[in-house]
């Protein structure tokens, strides 16, 4: 073990050290950057605040874990509790270490909230809720110091492309077609699957050290990469679909907002959840048909959140047309 991960284990320990009470705090904060709080979020600022930007979100948190999950099969390094009996581990993560995923994903989401907003009292609480993640990934022995700080810079490349990027594009994606912008989504989604089993395909030479390999046994999983394009092509899709068929207004009374909401929100957990059990009957999910059928149930949470939501909305008089 390298000095720079000693000093990580020792920072771990220090901080478990302090008091059990943080236990469960650290737990929730640490949930902010899970993709349960992620599928809460975006829906929300979809329905509720502005269509632009909750598809704006779930784009960069695509993006941003995508780079991170890709960087994490490159590298392939271990968590703290993979290598030390010293760390408690509090959390469990079947993935590689390095960089940290929800470091990453918190501060390129966060950090383009903040900048949509534009007030100061938001970029601080962004900070420090970005911050915090952070510390609590360390604080349960998931993360070495290293991998957040590390997911920290991956997000804050992102971030920067991402709204670089957003601001050259925009114009033009704008002029195009719906076929067309359907069509780059699901290229763009295969392009990701196809990137992810390139990373896989070039470590499948460099063993883990058997030390901690029974902990990474399903961290070369390619699965993670089909829930990305499978997700990036549903928003796509379902985005344009839904300017095409169901515009609607995201303002209201707070009562017809929160209507949306829960009633979204069940399409969503049944796409998510219970195509998740009823797939898992038709076959295991580590298959090239189980990742597939991952690809098609993330698509579907999305292409419903975007676009299936919205028709409903319409139809039951929870929102009006826009």
């Amino acid at each position: 073990m390298n000095a720079i991960s000693e000093f990580g284990i020792w920072l771990i320990q220090t901080l478990q050290s302090m008091s059990p009470a943080f236990d469960e705090p650290m737990n929730v904060i640490s949930f902010l950057g899970t993709i349960e709080f992620y599928l809460i979020l975006v829906p929300l600022l979809y329905w509720t605040v502005n269509t632009r930007l909750g598809l704006r979100v779930l784009l960069i948190l695509i993006s941003a874990d995508f780079v991170g999950t890709f960087l994490k099969l490159l590298l392939h390094q271990p968590r703290p509790y993979w290598v030390s009996d010293n760390v408690k581990s509090m959390a469990t993560d079947t993935t590689y270490g390095l960089p940290s995923n929800h470091a990453n994903d918190s501060l390129a989401v966060w950090g383009y909230l903040a900048y949509h907003v534009r007030q100061r009292w938001f970029w601080i609480a962004a900070t420090v809720i970005v911050f915090l993640i952070g510390v609590s990934r360390v604080y349960l022995g998931v993360h070495f110091p290293h991998d957040v700080i590390v997911g920290w810079v991956v997000g804050g490349v992102v971030l920067i492309l991402f709204i670089t990027g957003e601001q050259r594009l925009s114009p033009w994606l704008s002029a195009q077609s719906a076929g067309t912008l359907i069509g780059m989504g699901f290229g763009l989604s295969v392009a990701i699957v196809l990137m992810g089993l390139l990373a896989g395909a070039v470590i499948a030479g460099s063993p883990d050290p058997v030390a901690w390999a029974s902990f990474a046994a399903e961290a070369r999983s390619p699965a993670g990469f089909f829930t990305l394009g499978g997700s990036l092509f549903g928003a796509v899709a379902g985005f344009v679909l839904m300017q095409q068929y169901a515009r609607f207004r995201t303002d209201g009374p707070w009562m017809q907002r929160s209507g949306r909401f829960l009633l979204g929100m069940v399409g969503v957990l049944i796409c998510w959840q219970g195509l998740s059990i009823l797939f898992g009957l038709v076959t295991a999910d580590e298959t090239a048909m189980g990742y597939i059928l991952r690809y098609i149930r993330y698509a579907l949470t999305t292409g419903w959140a975007m676009f299936g939501a919205p028709w409903v909305f319409l139809r039951v008089k929870l929102a009006e047309r826009g």
